[in-house]
């Protein structure tokens, strides 16, 4: 069938505590004062004149919109067309929108129809609100200095935001754009309708495929996340003090951390992403080094999930370092990596001095 991730387009219903699991945010764009009920989505740099879904709103009046997104990057753009919290998700049917002629019987598995991004920007605007920014175009290329209604008009309004409450013809206008970066940036995105019972539109949606699923985790995330929530927190606390301990080489806090069992050296320091061991070879640490490695009896590898190469050992990682190690580290490494002597058998002393 044709591209739909639901869990997707149902995330916007989720709290904002269930997003923050799922590594995503909710951030209001303002509201778009909606004229005609014919509404576009597009990049507006590329495509203002782009055509407006076939499918119109019955609402007049300004709507809000927001955007989820995941450190900045923004996942889904939502208009909504009747307030959220009145809204159950499993009451809800979704409908691709489309355009005249675009049909969803013409399209294979996981194709869909979508708005070209050419220029990193999509947008929601009432059709009406394309003919403002014509007329706003038109106004400002008159000038010898114009260069695009990006770097002109639009670039200060989004900000490091990547977001814009856009009114061409200036605040107190009739109309407006909200516009938003688009997901990763270039490509092709599709925007779909949540249907209520009867058929009317209550939301419409923009899927910038930047995750699967309703989760913008990857799979390293999940992992990271699923040992955080194995943590008690006095393990948490004791693995934290030791990261920081031998992160500023205090001897004197490691040791009585170690002894207490809870911490190990060679245990992940959440907030790091690191061991303890990699903390203090990362910070030419030579004396909290030695305590860790007299607590683990020798040098182990570190552990696999978060090792960039899995081959990478403490000795590799400490030699691909570009900053030089201190004096007798590499050496105490080395010790520590060596296998230990074979203890005599018994007898074998006494038979070779008889």
């Amino acid at each position: 069938m044709a591209y739909l991730d639901i869990d997707n387009l149902q995330s916007i219903f989720l709290d904002d505590d269930t997003l923050r699991a799922r590594h995503l945010q909710r951030e209001s764009c303002g509201t778009l004062n909606i004229t005609s009920g014919r509404i576009v989505a597009c990049d507006p740099l590329v495509q203002p004149q782009r055509e407006p879904f076939v499918r119109s709103v019955s609402g007049r009046g300004a709507f809000p919109v927001e955007v989820l997104h995941s450190g900045g990057r923004h996942a889904l753009a939502v208009l909504w067309l009747r307030e959220r919290g009145d809204l159950q998700a499993s009451d809800l049917r979704w409908e691709a929108a489309l355009l005249d002629g675009q049909s969803q019987d013409e399209l294979g598995s996981d194709e869909f129809y979508g708005y070209p991004v050419d220029a990193g920007v999509g947008c929601f605007m009432d059709v009406d609100g394309a003919k403002a920014m014509a007329e706003r175009e038109a106004r400002e290329s008159a000038n010898p200095e114009y260069i695009s209604y990006f770097d002109d008009v639009l670039d200060a309004e989004m900000g490091e935001s990547g977001r814009a409450n856009h009114y061409p013809l200036g605040a107190g206008s009739a109309n407006n754009i909200v516009t938003f970066s688009a997901g990763w940036g270039d490509g092709s995105y599709p925007s779909f309708w949540a249907l209520d019972a009867v058929g009317a539109p209550v939301a419409l949606v923009t899927d910038f495929m930047t995750m699967q699923g309703g989760d913008a985790r990857d799979e390293d995330d999940k992992r990271s996340d699923a040992y955080l929530a194995s943590l008690s927190p006095e393990k948490l606390a004791a693995l934290e003090a030791l990261g920081a301990a031998a992160i500023a080489g205090d001897a004197v806090a490691i040791q009585p951390l170690l002894d207490d069992g809870l911490a190990q050296a060679n245990e992940i320091v959440p907030s790091l992403g690191e061991t303890a061991i990699t903390s203090a070879i990362r910070m030419n640490q030579l004396d909290a080094l030695r305590l860790l490695l007299a607590a683990v009896q020798g040098l182990p590898m570190p552990p696999r999930f978060y090792r960039m190469d899995e081959d990478e050992s403490y000795i590799d990682y400490a030699r691909k370092l570009k900053k030089p190690r201190v004096d007798g580290l590499i050496a105490l490494l080395e010790k520590a990596a060596a296998p230990a002597a074979p203890a005599p058998r018994p007898g074998f002393l006494k038979r070779l001095f008889s």
